[in-house]
């Protein structure tokens, strides 16, 4: 009996070694999947970035030498200091014209405000969890040195975190794992691997593997235990919260807050209006927006609440030791009677990407890192 468990203890480390090497040897050549478009090129540590001064034939967006988004106005000759936004597609501004995207009302605002040279860099892309956000950082940004880092947070860090229904599975733990792989292609990232590790795959890649497999199984045979077997080896679960997610986008607050730091920059965290959250819908439009998610998201209006709370706990010390500012945006659409959320349920219209703009212009102005 004892040979025999310790046969098996033996085989179990040599398949996790065995995983763990296979992941340092697969990383190097790994960039993901990137969906070819008429505007982006592939990116190995991002997958996917948009094209240097592309302009798409309508005119609207068009891009910068950098693949950054231009504000619809011109560029100063010597321009101050630059600020930048990080964050997905509500961030980038999703069906917005390149002047209604939020960054461009923050620059607008700057201007208006005594910085006519003031430069707010949409750093933003479709997809882009928070999480993404360190490696759009350690790619594009950290090299500019900008003075402020805006990230907003929370819609897509709880959205691609949990699978809501079989038929909208989402896959996070492979999708954070790939992450993990890409992030081995800059030692610098070394630390957002560990994390991963940690916090996404329990430190056991043994157990990711059979998860996984379990749930790509489910995938061609549409056996629903196979799904909840795979949850018991870490996969996320099925319409439920996933703290995990939470904890690992709270730890990747404080990683982006300390390199923003050592640049000479601030970060400013922005919680983002989410349907539904933080206590439910308070318009008509909210309301709308809920009913819309809930088609793909049945558990959204129990789940996404209580996943908020838990990261923006997770965040919380981030704060307190002011490493980041938090600014809490998530209510500015209360009392707003016009549409301010899409018909997708998600992106906000032009009204809303103002609202969120003006929530935050007051921490863009005064900054208050530690120095």
């Amino acid at each position: 009996m004892v040979m025999a468990l310790l046969g098996l203890a033996l085989a179990g480390a040599v398949i996790e070694g065995g995983l763990r090497l296979y992941a340092e040897l697969r990383a190097p050549r790994f960039v993901g999947a990137a969906i070819p478009t008429d505007d982006t090129v592939s990116d190995p540590l991002l997958v996917a970035w948009f094209k240097p001064n592309y302009v798409s034939p309508g005119g609207s967006p068009a891009f910068d030498a950098s693949g950054f988004r231009i504000d619809g106005a011109p560029r100063p000759a010597t321009p101050e200091p630059l600020d930048a936004m990080v964050g997905g597609s509500t961030a980038y501004g999703w069906d917005a014209s390149d002047d209604q995207t939020i960054p461009a009302y923050l620059e607008q605002g700057l201007r208006s405000g005594g910085q006519p040279n003031a430069v707010m860099l949409n750093a933003g892309y479709p997809g882009l969890t928070s999480l993404d956000t360190l490696l759009v950082y350690q790619a594009k940004l950290t090299q500019l040195h900008p003075k402020t880092v805006v990230l907003l947070a929370g819609l897509n860090d709880i959205y691609y975190a949990t699978d809501w229904i079989p038929e909208n599975r989402l896959h996070w733990s492979s999708r954070t794992y790939e992450v993990g792989l890409r992030a081995r292609h800059e030692p610098a990232l070394r630390p957002l691997v560990d994390a991963i590790n940690r916090y996404a795959l329990n430190n056991c890649y043994t157990c990711y593997a059979l998860g996984a497999s379990l749930s790509g199984l489910y995938d061609r045979t549409q056996l629903l235990p196979m799904l909840n077997t795979a949850a018991l080896f870490g996969q996320e679960p099925l319409a439920g919260d996933n703290a995990r997610a939470m904890q690992l986008t709270g730890w990747m607050i404080g990683e982006l807050g300390r390199r923003v730091h050592a640049d000479g920059g601030c970060l400013i965290v922005a919680w983002q209006p989410i349907a539904g959250v933080p206590s439910g819908a308070s318009t008509p439009s909210e309301a709308r927006a809920v009913s819309i998610i809930s088609q793909r998201a049945p558990t959204w209006s129990a789940v996404a609440p209580r996943m908020f709370s838990e990261l923006r706990d997770a965040a919380s010390a981030h704060f307190s030791s002011r490493l980041a500012v938090e600014v809490d945006a998530t209510r500015v659409f209360d009392g707003v009677s016009d549409n301010v959320y899409q018909d997708d349920g998600v992106h906000y219209t032009a009204l809303g990407n103002r609202l969120v703009a003006q929530a935050i212009q007051p921490a863009l102005a005064q900054p208050s890192c530690a120095s």
